[in-house]
C-alpha cells in the first residue's frame, strides 16, 4: 500500500495538472471545438474512458491500491446489507435507506470494494450524458463544457479516488426536468414531489434544503406535497416499524466540524462566541439560513416556473448550504458541481480561472487539513502563528470566497433570466 504522504502528493500533483490542462483546453477552444464536434460520441466516450475507466484500471488494477475514504465506508455497510441486516437497526449509516441497497446490487458481479468505484463512475457517465442532451439545445459549447467537467480535479478525485454519490442528486433534478411540457401544472407537481421523494429515500437527507425551496417555485404546490407524502409518509411508517427511531441516525453526521464554510473561516475571530455555541445548534442555524435563502430566493423568481429557474437555485441552495453549515465538507462542491459547468459559468477566462482555482483547493485544503494541520480547529488567531496553520487557514479563505462568488453568480444569471423572460414576453415569445 503506498504511504499517505505519497498519496497526498501524488493527489496534488494531479489535481495542479489537471487544473493546467482545464485552462489549456479553455484557451484553445476554438481549434479544439470543430475537432470535438465532428467526433461528438467519440469525445464523450474518450473522456470517460480516458479520465475515468483509465485512472481506475491503473490504480486498482495495476498499482493493486486498495481504495479509500468514502469507498471503504459504503462497503462496510454493503456487506452487512447483502446478508440480509436492515440499515440504522443491525449497522451504521449516514446515507437515505435504500442507498446502502443499491451498493449491494454490483457486488453480486464482483464482491470488492472496487466495483463501487465503477459503479459511481458509471453512474455520473449517465448523468454527465443526461446534462450534456439536456443544455446542447440552447449551449453552443455544451461538448467542450463535458469535456472541460471530466477534466476538472475536484470531480475526477470524486469519482476516481473517493466514490461519491452527491451527483445523484443533480441526476434527479435532471429527471423533473425531463418530464413532459404537456402535462398539467398539477400533474408535473405531483410527479416532480415523486421523484424528489423517492430521491429523499436513495441518496441523502440533506436534501431538504433542497426541497423545501422547491416548494415555494412549483405552481401547483399542494400536488407537489402530495407526491412528497405518497413516498414519504409510508417510508417513514415502515421504517418506524422496522427499527424504531434507528431510522434517524443519518443526522448525527451533522456533529462533525468541516471546512470551509463560514464558522471555519471566522472561529479564530469570534473564537470565544462559537465557544459558547455547540456545533449542532451552529448546524441548525445553518440549515434554516440555508432553507430560508433558498426559499426566499424560490419565491422572488417563482415567475420564471420551475423549468427555467430550477437548475440556477439548485445551484444557489447547495453553494449556501456549503457556505452556511459548519458540517458541510468542500468536496460537496461536487453536488452542484455538473449543474454549475453546463448551466451557471459563462464562457469566460475570469469565470473559468477561478473554477479550476477552486476546484485545485478544494482537493488539496483536506490534504493539509487532515494529514499536517491534524484537523484543528482555529480557535484564535494565535494559533496561525504556525505556518502549516496559518497556510490551511489561508486557503479556506480563497475557498469560502470562491463559494460565496457562485452562490452570488446563481443569484444574479436568476435576475438576467428574469428579465430575459420579461423581454420576451413583451414580445409575445412563450
Amino acid at each position: 500500500m503506498i504511504s499517505l504522504d505519497t498519496t497526498s502528493l501524488v493527489k496534488t500533483i494531479i489535481a495542479l495538472g489537471l487544473s493546467a490542462v482545464v485552462m489549456l483546453v479553455w484557451y484553445g477552444q476554438r481549434r479544439l471545438m470543430p475537432v470535438l464536434d465532428a467526433h461528438e460520441r467519440t469525445t464523450r466516450w474518450l473522456a470517460f474512458v480516458a479520465l475515468r475507466l483509465v485512472p481506475f484500471a491503473a490504480v486498482y488494477l495495476v498499482l493493486n491500491q486498495e481504495p479509500r475514504s468514502d469507498v471503504i465506508f459504503f462497503y462496510e455497510r454493503a456487506v452487512p446489507a447483502m446478508e440480509g441486516k436492515l440499515v440504522y437497526r443491525d449497522f451504521l449509516s449516514f446515507h437515505a435507506p435504500l442507498f446502502t441497497y443499491l451498493t449491494v446490487l454490483p457486488l453480486f458481479i464482483w464482491n470488492n470494494a472496487r466495483v463501487l468505484v465503477l459503479m459511481m463512475a458509471l453512474l455520473e457517465f449517465v448523468i454527465a450524458n443526461a446534462t450534456y442532451r439536456y443544455v446542447r439545445p440552447r449551449t453552443p459549447d455544451a461538448l467542450l463544457r463535458y469535456v472541460l467537467y471530466y477534466l476538472l480535479p475536484l470531480p475526477f478525485v470524486a469519482m476516481v479516488l473517493s466514490s461519491e454519490e452527491d451527483v445523484w442528486m443533480w441526476g434527479f433534478g435532471l429527471l423533473t426536468l425531463a418530464l413532459p411540457a404537456s402535462l398539467s401544472d398539477r400533474r408535473f407537481a405531483f410527479l416532480t414531489g415523486l421523484i424528489w421523494g423517492v430521491a429523499m429515500l436513495t441518496i441523502k437527507f440533506m436534501l431538504v434544503v433542497l426541497l423545501i425551496p422547491l416548494f415555494f417555485l412549483i405552481k401547483d404546490r399542494l400536488y407537489y406535497l402530495l407526491g412528497l407524502a405518497v413516498v414519504g409518509i409510508p417510508s417513514i411508517l415502515i421504517l418506524y416499524a422496522l427499527m424504531g427511531t434507528a431510522f434517524l441516525m443519518p443526522i448525527q453526521h451533522s456533529s462533525y466540524p468541516m471546512a470551509p464554510n463560514l464558522v471555519s473561516v471566522l472561529r479564530p475571530i469570534l473564537g470565544s462566541l462559537f465557544g459558547q455555541v455547540s456545533l449542532t445548534s451552529l448546524n441548525w442555524v445553518g440549515l434554516l439560513g440555508t432553507i430560508g435563502g433558498g426559499s426566499w430566493v424560490a419565491w422572488q423568481f417563482r415567475q420564471l416556473g420551475y423549468r427555467r429557474a430550477f437548475p440556477l437555485v439548485f445551484c444557489f441552495v447547495f453553494g449556501l448550504f456549503m457556505v452556511m453549515l459548519p458540517s458541510a465538507p468542500g468536496y460537496y462542491l461536487f453536488t452542484q458541481e455538473m449543474a454549475l459547468v453546463f448551466v451557471l459559468l459563462a464562457n469566460t477566462r475570469t469565470h473559468w480561472l477561478r473554477f479550476a482555482v477552486l476546484n485545485f483547493l478544494l482537493v488539496v485544503q483536506p490534504i493539509l487539513m487532515i494529514v499536517y494541520a491534524d484537523n484543528a480547529l482555529y480557535t484564535s488567531l494565535s494559533m496561525l502563528s504556525n505556518p502549516v496553520y496559518l497556510l490551511d487557514y489561508g486557503i479556506q479563505v480563497i475557498e469560502l470566497a470562491g463559494l460565496i462568488w457562485l452562490v452570488v453568480l446563481s443569484y444574479n444569471k436568476l435576475k438576467v433570466e428574469e428579465v430575459g423572460k420579461g423581454v420576451s414576453a413583451e414580445k409575445g415569445v412563450v
